[in-house]
């Protein structure tokens, strides 16, 4: 746990008293988690995690959208319609994080509603790889491309993470194809900068990199995932499967130049904006600037500590079903 307390003193401006509360509250919600899930009839994840399930191929059948030259995986589930769009985080596999209990279970939930489309962004996963980390504008126009593919003409849009800006920028580019916007722990801006003082330091973000496959961020991306059901050094084995470190440093320096503040006015689709009480990888403040900015959007806290585990949070994928019904 002592990666976490490193990440507190380097982002103390942004945990106030009041957040460090929240934080505290939503570690002590997951006590109660087992009762809701049987009540609303969610599944949360308590097999034991292995390297040998994380290695299996995609349950999906993997496909190809051409961008520019460029081969983009994604993979579809769930119903025929409406469509959705999920854009990753940081570091995304298409055949690992089908198979990790936290992200395979919550586009569970969702594909129950929707035809869930999911890739791996350009130089990760299955995709062809580059030799230098993705630009903005490539990752924007990467979405079009897998749209294209999977002959989604209009669609809903969710945004995780460091997938939050390139969903963003696609909406505001392309509003006559997205009819709505769901970003989940996610902000405009990554890097703490004078006039963004809720960012992150520069060395906590140098920390993630730096770390990598040491596991030492098991606790801040999956904190509801204890030692029990999943071991260290098969933590430590899923950061390999999932990326080098190198590649880890190009995407975190790419993070730091990432800031679509300026474009938060033009979303004009309806937005919902999620975000965990106690999320540690992207702080609550931030998430909630990003809902403060967006003409009209609906802004939706979730008691707990996970980072992009809607599994452990039947409530919110029951939200995001009504939020997609009521799209036109």
């Amino acid at each position: 746990m002592v990666e976490i307390w490193i990440w507190f003193d380097e982002n103390e401006g942004i945990l106030s008293g009041i957040a460090a509360t929240l934080v505290i509250f939503g570690a002590l919600s997951t006590v109660g988690r087992d009762f809701v899930f049987k009540l609303l009839g969610f599944s949360k994840p308590q097999q034991k995690i292995t390297l040998a399930e994380l290695s299996k191929p995609s349950p999906h059948k993997i496909q190809f959208a051409n961008s520019d030259g460029v081969k983009i995986a994604y993979t579809e589930q769930g119903k025929t319609s409406p469509d959705l769009i999920v854009t990753p985080g940081i570091i995304s596999n298409l055949h690992v994080l089908s198979n990790l209990p936290p992200i395979r279970d919550t586009m569970s939930g969702l594909a129950k509603f929707s035809r869930v489309i999911n890739f791996d962004k350009r130089g990760q996963g299955l995709s062809d790889p580059i030799a230098e980390v993705a630009s903005l504008g490539e990752r924007v126009k990467d979405i079009g491309a897998v749209a294209d593919a999977g002959g989604a003409d209009r669609f809903v849009l969710m945004g995780i993470s460091e997938g939050g800006p390139m969903s963003i920028c696609y909406a505001v580019a392309n509003p006559d194809r997205v009819k709505g916007l769901i970003l989940f722990g996610t902000t405009p801006r990554f890097s703490r900068s004078d006039d963004y003082p809720i960012g992150m330091s520069d060395k906590a973000l140098n920390h993630l990199s730096q770390n990598w496959t040491t596991g030492a961020a098991r606790d801040i991306f999956f904190p509801s995932i204890s030692r029990e059901t999943m071991a260290d050094d098969t933590y430590r084995a899923l950061e390999k499967l999932l990326s080098d470190r190198r590649s880890l440093h190009q995407i975190v320096e790419y993070m730091k130049s990432l800031d679509v503040r300026d474009l938060l006015h033009k979303v004009s689709c309806p937005t919902l904006v999620i975000h965990f009480s106690g999320d540690l990888a992207v702080p609550l403040h931030m998430g909630r600037y990003l809902a403060d900015h967006i003409p009209n959007a609906r802004f939706l806290e979730l008691a707990g500590v996970d980072h992009a585990d809607l599994a452990s949070a039947p409530s919110a994928i029951t939200e995001i079903r009504d939020f997609i019904n009521a799209l036109k």
